[in-house]
């Protein structure tokens, strides 16, 4: 990319950026900041959608899980993705909302492809204490899992994040690149630059 692109072009890149992953098996990730009670929590997570249109990312996570609480607590989240071969940092600052057995946890946990319906029966829930490693799906005593099978579905959040605000930074022996987008009132992108 060169270092005099448009605001357009260089929105785009950050977009792409975001969706596209160089982690093993080709799965794009990303970075998950938000608020508990006493500190700021960050977390890795599996990106399943990135929907330009609207604005929004969608992961998902286990309705048990302690980031479930601390979204419904509040709801702000920011989102951090770094592509390593760009030297393109992307940084998302938006609002979350958890769906837990509503329609659209319905269409994601019967989307094709969706290979991660099992971890959903571990017992005992997320982030619970253990004496040995393991990782919660033990009791089921190596039982056929259908992937199609709606068991584990109660316990399946879908949060979709609706982004306000999207930073991206450019490394460059030629210089570095900052900017800024932000929605106007009419929902469209206006970009600004910063000094990175």
């Amino acid at each position: 990319m060169e270092l005099d692109n448009t605001f357009e072009e260089i929105f785009t890149e950050a977009w792409n950026t975001i969706t596209i992953g160089k982690e093993e098996r080709g799965t794009p990730t990303i970075t998950v900041c938000n608020h508990t009670a006493d500190y700021i929590n960050a977390y890795t997570v599996v990106l399943r959608e990135a929907l330009r249109e609207s604005n929004s990312l969608v992961f998902y996570t286990d309705v048990r899980s302690g980031k479930v609480a601390e979204i419904k607590r509040d709801n702000r989240l920011t989102i951090i993705k770094y592509d390593e071969g760009k030297k393109v940092q992307v940084i998302l600052k938006g609002t979350a909302e958890v769906h837990a057995q509503d329609a659209d946890t319905q269409h994601y946990w019967t989307k094709d492809g969706y290979k991660g319906r099992r971890s959903y029966l571990a017992q005992p829930s997320p982030s619970s204490v253990i004496n040995e490693p393991m990782d919660g799906l033990e009791y089921l005593g190596g039982k056929a899992f259908n992937e199609t099978d709606m068991e584990g579905y109660a316990n399946f959040a879908v949060v979709k994040v609706k982004i306000q605000a999207l930073e991206w930074l450019k490394l460059s022996k030629e210089g570095n690149r900052r900017a800024r987008f932000t929605l106007n009132k009419n929902h469209e992108w206006q970009g600004q630059w910063l000094v990175p």
